[in-house]
């Protein structure tokens, strides 16, 4: 049966049985999306795995060796090349999921990574405000935890460190779920990125532990199909490693990269299925409630 957007807020169960419901729907047109991202992110893995060591090299100088590979420039502009190509893929996979829960049907791939790209800029935005917000507020965790704790030899005052970092924690899971659905919204509600955040924000309001809630049994399930991806990686990595040492070391972590990498294809669409079916419900339930103090604004003039 075709897949039809709810009209009515639901239950935490209708939700999550309707993001399954939309992923299975939308899989077919979003596949090749994902797939995109998992291939990228299997070549961005074995670019940072060296070259195989050769037989005589200690498996303790070539993670020596893997680990100043992973500090190199060059890899700070793959990674970033690598983020923006998900940012677009993660946008062109809300156009096409998008579409669906609006009652249409899903366009080409390149027509979805064209109405993600031309929103670009404002995803960046986004996404630098994102990171300001929740990048500041971390700054003060880490300075808390490596500068003002240690300075203070009285366990009071050390106590009391230690409480402001935890609170500052719970802030940031709180701004983290408030804001979650910003990039659904910037597609959603045709807005820049500040806009999106925005509306993330106030979609949330008074329905924190109800969408926490369903966001954490979506991220059990997501986290149990890369757990079952990595024991599969694990099993295929012993078949195909050919020796021990530094060389079969090497091929466990080039068959892991390859393998762990192939769950995006199915983790991806299952994420951006969970905002849209959240997002959904919280427009229903502000639009109801908004609709209500209208009718009771009416009624008492």
């Amino acid at each position: 049966m075709a897949y039809v957007a709810p009209g009515a807020p639901q239950s935490i169960g209708g939700i999550l049985d309707d993001w399954l419901r939309l992923f299975r729907e939308t899989f077919r047109s979003c596949w090749v999306l994902a797939l995109i991202g998992a291939l990228a992110n299997a070549y961005q893995e074995f670019r940072l795995i060296p070259r195989l060591p050769a037989s005589s090299q200690s498996l303790e100088h070539y993670f020596a060796q893997l680990g100043t590979a992973y500090r190199a420039p060059d890899v700070f502009l793959t990674d970033l090349v690598f983020w923006l190509l998900l940012l677009v893929l993660y946008g062109a996979l809300v156009v096409q999921q998008l579409t669906v829960v609006r009652g249409g049907q899903p366009g080409s791939i390149g027509a979805a990574l064209s109405a993600s790209l031309s929103r670009l800029p404002q995803m960046l935005l986004g996404v630098v405000l994102l990171v300001l917000i929740e990048g500041g507020l971390g700054g003060v965790i880490g300075f808390s935890s490596l500068v003002l704790i240690p300075l203070y030899r009285s366990p009071a005052l050390a106590a009391g460190i230690g409480l402001l970092i935890l609170a500052l924690v719970v802030v940031i899971l709180y701004v983290s779920v408030r804001v979650q659905f910003w990039l659904v919204a910037l597609f959603d509600a045709d807005c820049g990125g500040a806009s999106a955040i925005g509306r993330s924000w106030r979609l949330v309001k008074d329905h924190w532990w109800h969408t926490t809630g369903i966001m954490f049994v979506a991220g059990i399930v997501i986290w149990i199909l890369g757990l079952a991806v990595g024991v599969i990686a694990g099993v295929l990595a012993s078949w195909f490693t050919v020796t021990g040492g530094a060389l079969g070391a090497v091929s466990h972590l080039r068959v892991i990269a390859a393998v762990a990498a192939l769950a995006r294809v199915l983790s991806m669409p299952l994420l951006t299925a969970a905002w849209l079916a959240i997002y959904h419900d919280l427009k229903l339930r502000r639009e109801g409630a908004d609709l209500a103090a209208r009718a009771e604004a009416l009624g008492g003039g």
